[in-house]
């Protein structure tokens, strides 16, 4: 049995501000909407603060985000490499092509996100949840997962190279074409279609 993921703590309340006038490399208790943010915010730290229709345009490399809520905002081709996320929440967020290689993960989900394109090469995931979201060709190769719930997500062609999934269930999810190693499917889930057509995928021949 998976255990939950803990969800945003927050101790204030938060304090509306524009990331165009941060200054120095850590905001606390912040509120942020309705903007479009162009620059740099290199390994900057976030705590208990809120986003909420933003469009980010800037890079964003070795940021922490702890106790965050990102709610309709677009990280469309961002790189977010070596970034680091514990009790995050991502609403309806848009990141098409984003880099979050090396990144990390921790009790956060992934919700009504768009994710196609999208690059988790090596990144860890720890008590996540992934919800209703697309993840078509993206790269999730040599990623380490532990205790991720999956549930109606889209994973068409994407690749899973060097991962282990063991534990992973995909059943209500789609994967048709992904890209998987042989080694990597041990312990896996999967519904009867996804079983077969992996089967056929690996040169299996099954005899009716």
């Amino acid at each position: 049995m998976k255990k939950m993921i803990t969800v945003p703590q927050f101790y204030a309340e938060p304090e509306t501000l524009q990331l165009k006038n941060l200054r120095g490399l850590r905001t606390d208790s912040a509120a942020f909407s309705d903007e479009e943010c162009t620059q740099p915010l290199f390994s900057h730290e976030f705590y208990e603060c809120t986003f909420t229709d933003i469009t980010f345009r800037g890079r964003m490399s070795g940021c922490l985000f702890a106790d965050c809520i990102f709610d309709h905002c677009d990280f469309s081709n961002i790189d977010l490499s070596e970034s680091v996320c514990r009790r995050v929440q991502f609403k309806a967020c848009r990141m098409t092509g984003t880099e979050w290689v090396r990144s990390s993960f921790q009790d956060t989900e992934f919700s009504s996100c768009h994710c196609g394109y999208a690059n988790f090469y090596g990144a860890k995931w720890k008590l996540c949840a992934l919800t209703d979201s697309k993840f078509t060709e993206a790269s999730l190769s040599e990623s380490k997962f532990n205790d991720v719930r999956l549930s109606r997500c889209d994973f068409t062609k994407a690749e899973f190279a060097l991962t282990s999934l063991k534990g992973m269930d995909f059943s209500d999810s789609v994967i048709d074409g992904f890209t998987v190693s042989p080694e990597s499917l041990k312990g896996v889930i999967m519904n009867e279609e996804q079983a077969l057509a992996c089967a056929v995928l690996l040169g299996i021949r099954i005899r009716h």
